[in-house]
């Protein structure tokens, strides 16, 4: 150790070895040693602890759907609190439609291609959630109804605003656990009395034919004589709406359908 200031000779040194010595002799017999005055003690360096790492959040849960509703223009897919997650057209391609459907009812459809099957019909393919069954007349069932909820895509493909790609028919209230029904709130089973009751003016029968079909939530489409091959229906009032129908006038709605056309003729 050197010592500042000192200045190192023969006789300075053997002094120095000599305080030494003492100074271990008596502090052989004391123990240990205590720390020298201010001299400062040494401190335990802190050891840095692993904190576990912070988990992220997961993302949200994506809204389950609960409702379906049906319009003269568009299919809306809701959740219990009313929002919108989804809207859907029938001038859209139909892969769309039945993809958002599938991921709604949480299956993929029944699919059947068609061939003509009246003079006002053209061929296709039908998708089919829920139940699927052959139409029987005696049920009072629209004929094209092949189960509780079928989408069905024609072709050729539509000409937009007058012929969609697509409609839709509903035979059941609730599908998959989704409830269907149109934006007014009317679905399947509810009473067709009171609804011919609500909608005098658009309740209307067949001649010779006891179904009661009673139309709703029309939509006023453009002038036909701006559109080519559309000339003839000019002046009339085109409108699309979802056309209701019940077997017993005095029993439930069965089926509804959309969009239904009105050409004013």
């Amino acid at each position: 150790m050197t010592v500042r200031g000192a200045k190192y000779g023969r006789g300075t040194a053997l002094s120095a070895v000599v305080v030494i010595a003492g100074f271990f002799l008596l502090t052989g017999c004391s123990g240990q040693a205590s720390p020298v005055r201010g001299t400062p003690a040494a401190s335990a360096t802190p050891t840095a602890v692993a904190s576990a790492p912070t988990a992220s959040e997961p993302p949200p849960a994506a809204a389950a759907v609960t409702d379906l509703y049906i319009s003269a223009t568009s299919l809306e897919l809701r959740d219990d609190s009313g929002q919108t997650l989804a809207t859907f057209g029938y001038f859209q391609p139909a892969n769309e439609v039945v993809a958002g459907l599938s991921a709604a009812f949480g299956s993929p459809p029944i699919t059947e291609d068609y061939a003509s099957e009246h003079n006002e019909q053209h061929p296709g393919t039908r998708y089919v959630w829920g139940n699927a069954y052959v139409e029987d007349p005696g049920l009072g069932l629209n004929p094209y109804t092949k189960g509780d909820f079928v989408f069905t895509d024609e072709d050729p493909v539509g000409v937009a605003p007058y012929e969609p790609n697509t409609f839709v028919l509903v035979a059941a209230d609730t599908v998959n656990g989704i409830h269907i029904s149109t934006v007014d709130g009317i679905a399947v089973g509810d009473s067709a009395a009171e609804l011919e009751a609500r909608y005098p003016d658009t309740s209307f029968r067949y001649p010779h034919q006891p179904e009661l079909d009673i139309g709703v939530g029309f939509v006023p489409l453009p002038p036909s004589n701006t559109y080519a091959g559309y000339e003839s229906y000019a002046g009339s009032q085109l409108t699309f709406s979802v056309q209701l129908s019940a077997p017993d006038p005095l029993g439930p709605i069965t089926v509804f359908r959309a969009p239904s056309a009105n050409w004013g003729v």
